[in-house]
């Protein structure tokens, strides 16, 4: 089975964006890992991440055990299906902005998942300074990053991000 990318970033620092340059990059390689929610749509990109269910379907499939993660956030709920997971990394390389507790949920369901942690560019600093900031966040988190990035969105800044991705990707064999 193949392993999920996940981006892990605050709002705002390029996460959508990466994912789909990556998904452009490497396109027979990655699939967009999709999740379930009760949160009402944002836009047709918004609905490439998410399917769409009632709150009490939801409930439905958590208690028939087909889901391995169910978080609730401003009332909506967000969960993941083995089936759907499966499917996509039976042939590619899912990729997914994700939050710490989603890392540990997969990981916990027993999925290799790749951290490509995202600071945005207000951590623009030295390169010292950046990986104390990342240190101090992975601290604060408790969660171990594969790769720290910063995502300038200065004019090159996405591609450096993206090629830095692309580089540390295809150094473990993608």
């Amino acid at each position: 089975m193949h392993p999920i990318i996940g981006l892990v970033a605050p709002s705002g620092a390029g996460k959508t964006t990466i994912l789909f340059e990556l998904l452009k990059r490497f396109p027979d390689k990655t699939g967009i890992v999709t999740s379930i929610t009760t949160r009402p749509s944002r836009g047709p990109e918004d609905d490439l991440f998410f399917r769409r269910a009632m709150h009490e379907e939801v409930r439905q499939m958590e208690k028939e055990g087909k889901l391995f993660q169910v978080s609730e956030y401003a009332d909506n709920l967000y969960a993941n299906d083995r089936q759907s997971v499966d499917q996509l990394l039976t042939d590619k390389a899912g990729i997914m902005a994700i939050v710490e507790m989603g890392v540990r949920n997969f990981r916990a369901a027993e999925y290799d998942v790749i951290v490509i942690k995202i600071l945005p560019e207000k951590y623009k600093h030295s390169e010292n300074e950046v990986r104390q900031r990342a240190d101090e966040e992975r601290a604060k988190e408790g969660l171990e990053a594969d790769l720290t990035i910063v995502n300038s969105f200065e004019e090159g800044g996405l591609e450096r991000s993206v090629d830095a991705i692309a580089k540390f990707l295809e150094e473990r064999g993608f």
